[in-house]
């Protein structure tokens, strides 16, 4: 299983990686995706019953913020250009410039925020199969405890 991630993350962050619902093989992509999370790849985890991944490429503008949301699963991200700062319900604020890698949590409310120039992030999420990609939370709202 530890094979398998590792060689999805090394083919999203070497541009490899293409959406589920099309062909699986190298294209260039010279520019810049547009604002908000690009879906790259989704598919079923084959020897993990019942888990897909999900790889996005992450565009956040400058001085943006992403609406408070969270995910079925854990999120696993690299950022690949620009900064911006994680924030996360319970914890203190962390800046992420270009280079930086975090791991997010399953579950964990949190609203990231553009730098000045923005970032760009390639994102590997792994959670249960057919759930969405994020679940937006209202003020004060809480996700809901997992159900196992």
């Amino acid at each position: 299983m530890k094979r398998l991630l590792a060689t999805a993350i090394l083919l999203a962050l070497s541009g490899q990686a293409q959406a589920h619902d099309g062909p699986q093989h190298a294209e260039h992509h010279a520019t810049t995706p547009p604002p908000g999370s690009n879906e790259k790849l989704r598919a079923p985890i084959a020897s993990a019953d019942g888990l897909e991944v999900l790889i996005s490429d992450v565009v956040i503008p400058p001085n943006a913020t992403v609406p408070r949301h969270y995910h079925p699963g854990e999120e696993f991200l690299y950022v690949i250009s620009g900064s911006a700062v994680h924030v996360q319900d319970g914890q203190d604020d962390i800046e992420l410039a270009a280079g930086d890698s975090y791991v997010i949590p399953p579950r964990a409310a949190h609203s990231p925020r553009g730098g000045p120039d923005g970032a760009r992030a390639i994102v590997f999420r792994v959670h249960r199969d057919g759930m969405p990609e994020r679940i937006l939370l209202e003020d004060g709202e809480t996700p809901p405890p997992e159900d196992d």
